[in-house]
C-alpha cells in the first residue's frame, strides 16, 4: 500500500493540489497530513478534492479547532486532534506535527513507522526497526516544496518534489 505523506500546507492550494495529482499517479490510496493546514478553506477543499481516506491532524496554525474537528467528521477524513495512531496494511503507524510528541513511541519499538512535520525540513532515518521520518513542506515557505510517499511494503519513504 502507498500512503502520501503532507504536512505543512500553509493554504498553498496550488502546491496542495500537485502534490495530490502526484500522489495518485504514484498509486497511494490514503492521506497522512501532520499539520499545518491553516484555513478552513484548504481543509474544505482537501477533504473534497483528495479521492481516498485520510487522517490527519492539527499542526501550530489552525486556530479554529472546533471548526477543523466539526468540517472533517462525516467525510472521508478523520481527525485524530493533536496525535493519530493507525494501522494499515498491517504497519502501525504514529504520527504528530510535533517530533517530541512521536518520539517516545519510536522508543518504544512497538511502531512501524513515526511521522512529523513542522520542521519544514524532509528527513528519513531508521531508529532500530522503525522508519521516522517528515515529508517536508507542502507549502514552499521555508524549503522547496515536497511531500513523502510511504511503502508500507517495505516500510520506506520516498520524497517527491513539488
Amino acid at each position: 500500500m502507498k500512503i502520501a505523506l503532507l504536512s505543512d500546507i500553509h493554504d498553498h492550494i496550488d502546491n496542495m493540489l500537485t502534490a495530490f495529482h502526484y500522489a495518485l499517479e504514484k498509486d497511494c490510496s490514503h492521506l497522512l497530513f501532520m499539520g499545518d493546514m491553516e484555513s478552513l478553506s484548504t481543509l474544505n477543499l482537501m477533504c473534497e478534492e483528495w479521492p481516498h481516506r485520510a487522517d490527519i491532524v492539527f499542526g501550530n496554525n489552525e486556530y479554529d479547532l472546533t471548526s477543523h474537528l466539526m468540517l472533517a467528521c462525516g467525510s472521508r477524513c478523520t481527525h485524530h486532534k493533536h496525535i493519530g495512531e493507525v494501522t494499515l496494511d498491517g504497519r502501525r503507524i504514529i504520527f504528530s506535527h510535533y517530533a517530541q510528541k512521536v518520539y517516545p513511541a519510536v522508543l518504544s519499538g512497538e511502531y512501524d513507522a513515526a511521522f512529523f512535520g513542522h520542521t519544514h525540513r524532509a528527513e528519513a532515518y531508521y531508529s532500530g526497526h522503525t522508519l521516522v521520518a517528515n515529508p517536508g513542506e507542502v507549502g514552499g515557505v521555508r524549503q522547496a516544496p515536497s511531500f513523502a510517499v510511504y511503502d508500507t511494503a517495505t516500510n520506506s519513504v520516498e520524497f517527491v518534489a513539488l
